[in-house]
């Protein structure tokens, strides 16, 4: 019979043990609607995750800017990604605007051999990738494990266009979210820019696996975008605030 010492290290052992297993939890598959708003016009917003099998992700967002109820321009991303060392690990990005302002971006990341090929509007450079650098889409599911993991300092790299950049996330606070499926409990976050006036911020409902119930952003002209929560579904349930 093992004394109350030990026994009391081996509890805490255990404890510890099931903490680490908690915080590397896979990212959940979902589906979540908004309502959105872009420079006075309305718009809907979709963002998924589905899960392939027990490493592999495909992440999609939609968004459609809207006139008179006609869809005038379409945004359309998808990433392609693998769970690796607790972290998503990118292989395809595909970005396509239709509509006014159209334009395309796809991002084809090779971790063989360290180098990502960045194709914009047909043209192609090749870029060195460092560490694990993540596309547009793909960090989203990269800000939500940090969250999880109680971190309040997040920064990472993105192939943003045909050049890879350093993105920094800090946390602001906690915050009461008001949207069409419920008042949510969220983590605020806000992007770090040295020398820029644009301001972008985002909710993460604490309570469901950091599921994104609000985004705002002001750009140094004024222009504002922002996606409210409408409805979601998380690992096949129906989200509703607790």
């Amino acid at each position: 019979m093992l004394n109350r010492p030990i026994a009391n290290i081996l509890y805490i052992v255990i404890l510890l043990t099931l903490s680490k297993i908690s915080v590397a939890a896979s990212p959940l598959p979902f589906s979540a609607y908004y309502d959105a708003r872009f420079q006075g016009f309305k718009a809907d917003a979709e963002i998924s995750l589905i899960q392939i099998n027990d490493f592999e992700y495909l992440a999609n967002s939609t968004i459609k800017v809207r006139l008179f109820g006609a869809a005038v321009s379409t945004i359309r991303e998808s990433s392609q990604f693998n769970w690796k060392d607790d972290t998503p690990q990118p292989y395809q990005y595909e970005y396509k605007q239709s509509g006014l302002g159209g334009r395309s971006l796809s991002v084809a990341f090779d971790w063989v051999n360290n180098f990502a090929i960045a194709t914009v509007e047909n043209e192609s450079v090749e870029l060195q990738l460092e560490g694990n650098t993540l596309d547009e889409l793909s960090m989203y599911t990269f800000i939500k494990q940090e969250l999880n993991k109680g971190n309040n300092e997040i920064i990472f790299s993105v192939v943003n266009r045909d050049v890879v950049e350093e993105y920094r996330y800090e946390t602001i606070g906690e915050e009461e979210v008001v949207t069409e499926a419920g008042i949510f409990s969220a983590i605020k976050v806000q992007r770090i820019r040295e020398n820029s006036g644009r301001l972008t911020e985002l909710w993460f409902a604490k309570n469901h696996d950091m599921l994104l119930v609000k985004l705002f952003q002001r750009d140094p002209d004024g222009d504002e975008f922002e996606i409210t929560l409408s409805f979601a579904q998380l690992n096949g349930e129906v989200v509703k605030p607790n």
